[in-house]
């Protein structure tokens, strides 16, 4: 240790010094806390709103925690059944605030109706691990790709993953997988303008994920309305 330090280096700090590190160290852990039971409280938020609009049959609304606000989003058949889902939605403990997004397409839902009706027994899969598609889905893309082509309406694709793993990454994940879906619309000749591509990660689960079904269920591409002529 001769060599590391001079001779006459003082190791020793003034009380000031020790309580201002103290301190520093104290706020520090202070504030690692309040940020993971914020994630905690987010994540039981965007579960439990999803709940709500599933146990409300509005399977076309999409529910996003961010804090303790909602952002809601999708397509609802008419205007009164897009405030019911803003109101399920603000009924939710914890929410201080909801921003209806959802867009009214019609009481036909021509749109959502096909592409629904497809993906019944079919679904989009990736390559373990990857945001590419599996060779199986390329067939399933360019199906959807001539739904989309077929109407006027805006989609989003909805990129979900199971609760394995870091949240964080399942996010992140989830963005590329959807965005990749998007390139596949695109190159077969639907316009990007009518794309949008949102990574849930594991926020809204529709199957257990304590079993392996479960998580295969909720690992899944979602094709949601946004408006327009539908």
């Amino acid at each position: 240790m001769d060599g590391c330090f001079p001779a006459d280096m003082d190791f020793h700090f003034s009380r000031f010094e020790i309580a201002t590190g103290t301190g520093s160290l104290f706020l520090c852990l202070v504030f690692v806390c309040l940020f993971m039971e914020a994630s905690a409280i987010q994540g039981e938020i965007g579960t439990a709103a999803t709940a709500a609009v599933q146990r409300e049959d509005l399977f076309w609304a999409s529910a996003e925690a961010r804090g303790q606000a909602l952002v809601l989003s999708g397509a609802a058949p008419d205007e009164l059944a897009r405030e019911r889902a803003g109101e399920t939605a603000a009924e939710v403990p914890g929410v201080t605030g909801v921003d209806n997004r959802i867009a009214v397409i019609g009481e036909a839902g021509a749109c959502q109706s096909p592409v629904d009706d497809y993906l019944k027994d079919r679904r989009v899969s990736f390559k373990a691990g990857r945001a590419e598609p599996s060779p199986a889905s390329l067939p399933v893309l360019a199906a959807l790709a001539a739904i989309a082509r077929g109407c006027g309406a805006s989609f989003e694709v909805a990129g979900h993953m199971d609760a394995q793993g870091d949240s964080m990454i399942n996010r992140k994940l989830s963005q590329r997988r959807a965005e990749a879906v998007v390139r596949h619309l695109v190159q077969s000749g639907v316009r990007p303008e009518r794309l949008r591509a949102v990574g849930y990660g594991e926020t809204q689960p529709v199957a257990d994920n304590g079993t392996g079904a479960g998580r295969a269920a909720n690992r899944r591409i979602e094709f949601r309305i946004l408006g327009g002529d539908a």
